[in-house]
């Protein structure tokens, strides 16, 4: 997103300034915590997008500032929640919150996030952002819930693999569109092409996140090379494998997945077969597919630098190496 956010660099550093002011705490140990997690700091996306968004849609609101806080601190509480639930060590490079202190904690620090969050919400006075924010965080809790569902039943089915992701991780990165569409002023045509812009570039985003999973290395990624597939989550690349493999071998490979306790070779055997049956490439095919739709969801903008900006978003999510 980095190569965006020119139009935007005054408005983030008074996010950030923003952000690193609702982060502080009376008690020490969540000061600490907290200070920690913005060490962790992502490529800022979601809070980009709403910025963004606002700009390509027509007006300044001052209330996209605060909005872009409490959405950023949700992503940032979910991803501590989800480490917990995967047992992850690393993010980003650095030891996870459940890593450096305890899961009980990293669970806690979560749910300060989240409330930090929904007061600012409530400040904005905005029930349409609100409703909006709200609305995707239940999604996104939903899509936690049926991932690991899938993957304990080794569901390799498209359609639930998708209904997942829209919900896991497009949910909030589309609330993030439509909020600086709403708070911007614009038409209700606006508000609703930008939330489909932000589903079709989180399936993007995750789609492309799957690909780097097998085809990335630990210090690029900060997590070790095919964890998710080792965490016991379905991903595009052995679905579209799967998809490709003659019955014989796919039937062979469902039995390995449904094995518990699999071994290295095991776990190389996967990867071989999805390298086999080209499941990164059409894995590929299918991110490119979702941000030719994200691009045309901006066309009910009007041509300007922040439209610009938006589309070669869409471009680095594909591309993307971390």
């Amino acid at each position: 997103m980095d190569p965006c956010i020119g139009l935007i660099d005054q408005e983030l550093a008074r996010f950030e300034k923003r952000l690193n002011a609702e982060l502080n705490a009376d008690v020490e140990l969540v000061h600490i915590i907290a200070r920690y997690m913005a060490t962790l700091k992502g490529k800022r996306l979601r809070p980009a997008l709403i910025l963004l968004v606002a700009k390509a849609s027509g007006r300044w609101n001052e209330q996209l500032i605060d909005t872009a806080v409490a959405v950023e601190m949700i992503h940032a509480a979910t991803m501590a929640h989800d480490d917990v639930v995967d047992s992850a060590t690393v993010r980003r490079g650095r030891e996870t919150v459940n890593e450096c202190w305890t899961g009980q904690i990293a669970v806690l620090m979560g749910d300060f996030l989240l409330a930090r969050a929904l007061r600012l919400l409530i400040g904005t006075g905005n029930l349409q952002v609100l409703s909006a924010v709200a609305h995707a965080t239940e999604r996104l809790s939903i899509g936690e819930i049926f991932e690991i569902q899938i993957g304990t039943q080794c569901d390799t089915r498209e359609e639930s693999y998708f209904a997942m992701v829209s919900d896991k991780t497009a949910s909030l990165i589309s609330a993030a569109a439509r909020i600086g569409a709403i708070l911007a002023g614009a038409s209700d045509e606006v508000v609703q092409s930008m939330g489909r812009y932000g589903e079709s570039l989180g399936r993007a985003f995750q789609v492309a996140d799957d690909i780097l999973d097998l085809t990335s290395d630990q210090a690029t990624m900060g997590k070790p090379v095919g964890h998710d597939l080792r965490e016991g989550k379905i991903t595009l690349p052995l679905i579209r494998a799967l998809q490709q493999a003659p019955l014989a071998a796919r039937s062979e490979m469902e039995a390995l997945l449904a094995r518990p306790d699999k071994d290295e070779a095991e776990w190389a055997q996967i990867v071989a077969f999805v390298e086999e049956y080209r499941g990164v490439a059409a894995a590929t095919e299918t991110a490119h597919e979702y941000a030719a739709q994200a691009q045309q969801c901006l066309k009910v903008l009007a041509p300007s630098p922040a439209r610009a900006a938006l589309e070669r978003a869409v471009q680095l999510v594909v591309e993307r190496n971390n």
